[in-house]
């Protein structure tokens, strides 16, 4: 496929470097497609387009290709060692795409001298050369539009001053912004990203985003060297409406991550309040929660440790969740046939209280289904606690009951 993709990209990218050159008529804009609703595509897409009227052509360079079919594709992204491709397709070829999903595409033409746009073109042909066009994809800061933006940036003769977003914006915050309609997503996300996505951008950083950074373009000037300036945004179209109809939300789980937290909260407290009255313990869904917690934890543990994604190494969640749970199963699944005590509840109480006491004053903002989770299985610690520190009549002490009941009635 990554051949196929290669190939598509040197006819109809490297072939017009044969034509005659022509410095003049070449018109650039930036492309900003609106949110779609895959995973991969709920933050929108920048693309660059340049119309060579000189050479006849009007392709679209994409730096967001990407191929599911490149060998240990799902586990490369795991460690965050995927690579994505720079290709150039007709404009038709990319409208049709957006057309269908029903995302808007937007144009902001810039105001470019003739020096600078062919800067802008054989810098873009450049990139999608066979040598040039994959690179290391980073989602927060090496991605489709902030390689737009270095290519602006390194093309325009003079200082770029951008129209900046001033709101204090952190990553997190950014990302909720998209996945307002998508709550599993956006805690799956907060699931794995850590403190580090709760630091305050600058206002570069916040231009990962499509729409910030079209945002940040509209009101941008160019100032040259003799202070002159000039805007850099020539004019703005909408070359593609917004078709609702197709964009539409999809359906989902029908229980929000907090109305799923807390359902598991409260029928945790009914379990333990049925095993205080029944004195037994329903210790085979401990074996569960203690296989799921410990899976879970396997997960966070390993991204945290081997991922190159940004962020994934600093998630104060892996204080709790980590497979300590799946080396303490074996001892806790013993001491439960036996119906004898054991100091993991003990342990695993304290610690669980006081992460959730801390919990305010970490420098990361948790997932929303942290606190009922975590409060889910302290009650299951509780509920033992109280089990094997009640009180329990021996069998000797019953007999002698009995005896004691017969005498009397005599």
């Amino acid at each position: 496929m990554k051949r196929i993709l290669l190939t598509i990209a040197l006819v109809f990218g490297l072939l017009p470097l044969y034509a005659a050159d022509n410095s003049g008529d070449i018109r650039v804009s930036v492309l900003t497609c609106s949110p779609g609703q895959e995973v991969y595509s709920l933050y929108g897409h920048t693309a660059i387009r340049v119309q060579d009227m000189g050479r006849g052509t009007d392709h679209v360079f994409n730096y967001g290709v990407f191929d599911f079919n490149t060998e240990h594709f799902v586990w490369k992204f795991v460690l965050g060692e995927t690579d994505y491709i720079c290709m150039a397709v007709p404009w038709e070829f990319f409208v049709r795409e957006y057309e269908a999903r029903g995302s808007s595409v937007v144009a902001q033409v810039l105001n470019l001298t003739d020096s600078e746009a062919t800067r802008v073109r054989d810098y873009l042909y450049r990139n999608i050369q066979k040598e040039n066009c994959v690179y290391r994809y980073n989602f927060l800061t090496n991605n489709c539009t902030t390689r737009v933006m270095d290519c602006v940036d390194s093309c325009v003769e003079g200082n770029i001053v951008y129209s900046w977003n001033e709101e204090p914006r952190t990553y997190r915050q950014i990302l909720h912004e998209y996945t307002t309609d998508f709550p599993w997503t956006q805690e799956g996300n907060d699931l794995l990203l850590g403190a580090d996505v709760d630091t305050v951008l600058s206002y570069r950083a916040k231009c990962f985003i499509p729409e910030y950074y079209m945002g940040a373009l509209d009101g941008a000037v160019v100032r040259n060297e003799f202070q002159d300036t000039r805007n850099l945004v020539l004019e703005t179209q909408t070359l593609v409406p917004l078709n609702r109809a197709k964009a539409g939300a999809q359906s989902h789980f029908p229980l929000s991550p907090a109305e799923f937290g807390w359902l598991a909260l409260a029928i945790g407290l009914i379990i333990m309040a049925l095993e205080f009255m029944t004195r037994r313990m329903f210790w085979l869904l401990d074996v569960l929660l203690m296989l799921a917690h410990g899976l879970a934890g396997c997960i966070i543990l390993f991204v945290f440790l081997f991922s190159s994604h940004p962020t994934l190494d600093s998630n104060w969640l892996v204080g709790i969740l980590n497979p300590l749970p799946l080396v303490a199963l074996p001892f806790v699944v013993r001491a439960a046939w036996r119906d004898s005590r054991t100091l993991w509840h003990h342990f695993m109480a304290a610690w669980l209280a006081l992460f959730l006491l801390f919990m305010p004053w970490m420098p990361q903002q948790m997932c929303v289904l942290a606190v009922p989770v975590l409060a889910t299985l302290l009650s299951r610690q509780i509920s033992y606690i109280l089990h094997y520190g009640r009180p329990r009549a021996t069998k000797s002490s019953k007999g002698r009951s009995r005896r004691y009941t017969s005498r009397r009635k005599r």
